[in-house]
């Protein structure tokens, strides 16, 4: 659920970062504040923006707030099934409300056996993986950046 507002509250500096309109910017995850009953743990992806060259981009919106700070499986194997099937990359964008840092993920590069897969207790036994540091590459005290310069290399 907290994807889902991230999503809505961070979708201005989404668009300066992706140099596209809100209109370009659509809401696609299955999360719904409207009835608790209505909201779901599912691995789709919370945004779909559509790009300028064309392309389409999918979105993780994730947050953690207490310096934890993981990508669950269920969502890296759901990107990877999108990419092979629709040729659409998936980018978790990771907001670390505790630390005030935005970390940025392609999730579909992923290789299977690049991470540490761990059962988090916390989070109903889900199998996830810690981020590195070093992915965290925007503060939030700071102008967002833009996507060419979130992957230089």
């Amino acid at each position: 659920m907290r994807g889902y507002i991230i999503s809505n509250y961070f979708l201005k500096a989404l668009s300066k970062i992706f140099k596209v309109s809100l209109d370009n910017i659509s809401l696609i995850g299955d999360d719904d504040l409207v009835n608790i009953e209505s909201f779901k743990r599912t691995p789709t992806a919370d945004l779909e923006i559509l790009l300028n060259n064309g392309n389409k981009l999918r979105i993780e919106v994730q947050s953690g707030f207490v310096g934890v700070n993981d990508i669950k499986q269920h969502k890296v194997l759901e990107a990877k099934r999108i990419f092979q099937t629709e040729g659409i990359s998936s980018l978790a964008i990771h907001f670390d409300l505790f630390n005030g840092q935005v970390a940025f993920i392609k999730l579909d590069e992923i290789e299977d056996d690049s991470v540490n897969w761990i059962t988090r207790q916390q989070m109903e036994g889900q199998t996830v993986f810690n981020i590195d540091q070093n992915y965290f590459t925007w503060k939030l005290t700071q102008t967002p950046p833009l996507l060419e310069d979130i992957f230089q290399s």
